[in-house]
């Protein structure tokens, strides 16, 4: 994973993209008990383009100068597929925008807050996200208060309480 981190970096350097976060399982797993997964959720601010298309065309041919392999959606270093996500939605967006700042065998990075992990979890709506939710919740490693107001914010009440039962 240190290979598909060190390239996010550089992505960043070369203006590529404004900035990035982690999320998903990985993001997780800087908080709670590693869970299985198969790719690292690299979630972007792209740079500002002129027309309504986003064209990641860029982004993964940089990923590709820097040692990745292109498979399907993912871009490869080593044995971890780095997928590219954009700010599609305002909770994605403020996700990124607050993340916080980690390091992971020696290379820093940016990781989604827990309460906007279990925030996008909640808005993606599968079972292994409400899994991912109720073992953060579990583990008391996310802020109740914090967690309420990003939830009442973006109407994911009701899921929450899927959870919360």
């Amino acid at each position: 994973m240190r290979d598909a981190l060190l390239a996010l970096n550089q992505l960043v350097v070369e203006g590529l993209v404004e900035s990035y976060a982690i999320g998903g399982a990985v993001g997780a797993s800087f908080y709670i008990q590693a869970m299985q997964t198969e790719d690292v959720d690299a979630f972007v601010f792209l740079p500002k383009q002129t027309g309504g298309l986003v064209l990641l065309t860029p982004v993964y041919d940089a990923l590709v100068k820097l040692g990745g392999v292109v498979e399907r959606e993912y871009v490869r270093f080593g044995s971890w597929p780095l997928q590219i996500l954009t700010d599609g939605t305002e909770l994605v967006a403020e996700a990124i925008r607050e993340a916080v700042d980690v390091e992971f065998d020696g290379v820093a990075t940016r990781v989604f807050r827990p309460e906007h992990l279990c925030a996008v979890a909640l808005q993606t709506g599968r079972a292994k996200d409400y899994l991912r939710v109720k073992m953060f919740l579990d583990q008391d490693t996310v802020d109740a208060d914090r967690l309420a107001e990003v939830v009442q914010r973006y109407r994911l009440d009701d899921r929450l309480a899927k959870v919360t039962g």
